[in-house]
């Protein structure tokens, strides 16, 4: 499954321009980036040439998803946003990223982020107890509980690659939505298990993605 990490922060602190200029800084490393926004509003504006969305698609982002009040790319309608609901739309419809950037998600816990601050009068998100805080990007000198680093993409950049997965797993699993964490072993052996049966079959040869989904319905 892909790592995920959101920049957060209020309105105008610039956490959308830090994290254009981020993905573009690791696309040009190779790695495969999709980018998920939530918003307040009810539904995206796709004609808007400078909406948040077209910067990372003009930056070449091969894959955004917008996640509105009411709706979002892909026209889904929106159910709550919580823990389950979250994860299995990154999986869904990121799987073959290495990493998924997202903006907002305060209230999903498991999601790491990190906060853009901009001097002024609201508070920093982690004094008030936003989860999940790895690191704060300001100009300003906090006293914070995780590293302060400069607004500067590059070292932000660095930040994040520095805790991306070295090596993807070989098999993810999901049940019921919900991720499955799999040991080294386990991975690989299902894995092998299912190639092994895959090759019995005809047309069969070398399956480089394999894709399985099973229902469970009662008769």
């Amino acid at each position: 499954m892909p790592f995920a990490i959101s920049f957060v922060g209020h309105h105008d602190s610039g956490k959308t321009s830090l994290a254009v200029e981020v993905a573009r800084l690791l696309l040009e490393e190779g790695i495969r980036i999709g980018v998920l926004k939530s918003s307040k509003e009810e539904r995206p504006h796709l004609e808007r040439d400078f909406s948040d969305t077209n910067l990372f698609w003009q930056t070449g982002v091969a894959k955004v998803a917008f996640w509105g009040r009411k709706e979002g790319f892909l026209r889904f309608f929106v159910p709550e946003k919580d823990e389950f609901r979250f994860w299995y739309f990154v999986n869904r419809f990121f799987p073959e990223e290495d990493l998924v950037i997202c903006e907002g998600f305060k209230k999903i816990q498991s999601l790491p982020k990190i906060e853009v601050w901009r001097e002024g009068p609201e508070e920093p998100l982690f004094r008030r107890g936003v989860p999940g805080i790895l690191a704060v990007v300001s100009e300003a000198r906090l006293e914070t509980p995780c590293p302060l680093l400069p607004p500067d993409p590059r070292i932000v950049a660095s930040f994040i690659k520095e805790r991306l997965p070295k090596k993807r797993p070989s098999a993810t699993l999901l049940v019921d939505g919900r991720p499955v964490g799999l040991t080294r072993f386990v991975s690989r052996a299902l894995s092998e298990s299912v190639k092994g049966f895959l090759r019995s079959l005809r047309g069969v040869n070398n399956p480089k993605l394999i894709e399985l989904r099973i229902e469970s319905r009662e008769d």
